[in-house]
């Protein structure tokens, strides 16, 4: 029964030493790693807080009113020319362009598409050009 018992009691003393062992490991372990790491860390920097700036007395207008009304626009394009999309179910104003060039390049982009493209003149109100190839 001696045997048993001192078997036992290596048994404990071995875990005892092991766990010991182990302990010391992990701890030796996680102070290195904590040191390592406050290492690569930066310092926080500082945080620097500055006093209100100093309010302006004067009544300055930032938002100038604008000129709605211009007397001068004489160097503006005025338009000239509408486009319309017309058929049996509409009747749109798609654009307006100041030059019959303008009228023809919107019809030559937009004609491939549409049959019922028609470029009218604002002042007189007389058909221009047309996207139908048929006319």
């Amino acid at each position: 029964m001696t045997s048993v018992r001192k078997m036992k009691r290596n048994l404990f003393v071995g875990i005892i030493v092991t766990v010991t062992v182990f302990m010391a490991v992990a701890v030796t372990l996680q102070y290195q790693t904590n040191n390592e790491t406050e290492e690569k860390q930066d310092p926080i920097p500082q945080i620097l807080i500055l006093p209100p700036p100093p309010l302006i007395e004067d009544n300055l207008d930032l938002h100038p009113p604008l000129d709605l009304h211009p007397l001068n626009n004489s160097n503006v394009a005025q338009p000239k020319f509408e486009i319309k999309l017309q058929n049996e179910i509409e009747d749109e104003v798609l654009e307006v362009v100041a030059t019959l060039a303008d009228a023809k390049e919107y019809i030559k982009e937009y004609g491939e598409y549409h049959d019922d493209l028609f470029v009218y003149d604002m002042d007189t109100q007389k058909l221009v050009l047309t996207s139908n190839k048929n006319e």
